[in-house]
């Protein structure tokens, strides 16, 4: 498990919408592409009772930006990170920046001044985590109905640790070696994050949630949660964690 964190410089001041979801899972697939096997094994990998794990997540842009016209503006140096549990992708999104240094974002050209290649480890069995990107939780019925889930609710935690579970014995064809508890500290309205992202060609409402969440899980299952996102829609950019700065 580790990441990519690359520093972009805009060639121009560059727009990015709001809602720019769809944006961010473009960066990832773009950088995997430079191995078309591996991009195709996990954009078509899918699991029993169609489940489709991904296991990677990103990060937001992080930078100064400006607002304008509803949109924000980066105009200077920015960071951006892709982490996952499967280091080959890591490796093809690494060899993608060496041969070429120039990442379109929303397509607008910006520069890669540097990468890093991180390997983040937990040594406690538990950790405060802090969303960078929020974490969205649902469960669509038969019919097509959407149902999501918020954290005033405790089907909200009870499906996000059931979610780390498959995930992590999809991955590791194991069950975690612990158990996962998860508790949101303080959870307040100001943390609802409506949103959208395409789904299959389809532009889809998302409800998702900002906030700060304790987890209780071993050093090996909190790696995973880092590398891999909490929640659905990790790979379009939802669910990502960052510690908390003390």
């Amino acid at each position: 498990m580790k990441s990519i964190v690359l520093t972009l410089s805009p060639r121009n001041p560059i727009l990015v919408p709001f809602a720019h979801f769809d944006m961010l899972r473009g960066i990832a697939y773009r950088l995997m592409s430079y191995d078309p096997a591996l991009s195709a094994e996990i954009h078509d990998r899918r699991y029993p009772d169609k489940k489709s794990f991904k296991f990677f997540c990103m990060t937001d842009l992080v930078g100064r930006y400006a607002i304008r016209d509803k949109k924000l503006i980066y105009k200077r140096p920015f960071t951006w990170e892709l982490r996952s549990a499967d280091d080959r992708i890591i490796d093809a999104a690494e060899q993608s920046v060496v041969k070429s240094p120039v990442l379109s974002v929303d397509r607008q050209a910006c520069d890669v001044l540097s990468y890093e290649i991180r390997q983040k480890h937990f040594h406690a069995d538990n950790a405060e985590l802090v969303m960078n990107t929020p974490i969205t939780v649902y469960h669509t019925e038969q019919t097509g109905y959407r149902r999501y889930y918020h954290p005033f609710e405790q089907t909200f935690f009870d499906r996000l640790v059931k979610n780390i579970e498959n995930k992590y014995e999809m991955f590791y064809e194991k069950a975690p070696p612990s158990g996962v508890s998860i508790e949101c500290k303080n959870p307040s309205d100001k943390d609802k994050c409506v949103t959208h992202c395409t789904e299959h060609g389809i532009e889809q409402i998302v409800n998702a949630w900002y906030g700060s969440y304790r987890i209780a899980a071993s050093p090996e299952v909190l790696d995973f949660i880092w590398h891999t996102g909490l929640g659905g829609k990790n790979a379009s950019g939802f669910g990502t964690v960052t510690e908390r700065i003390q």
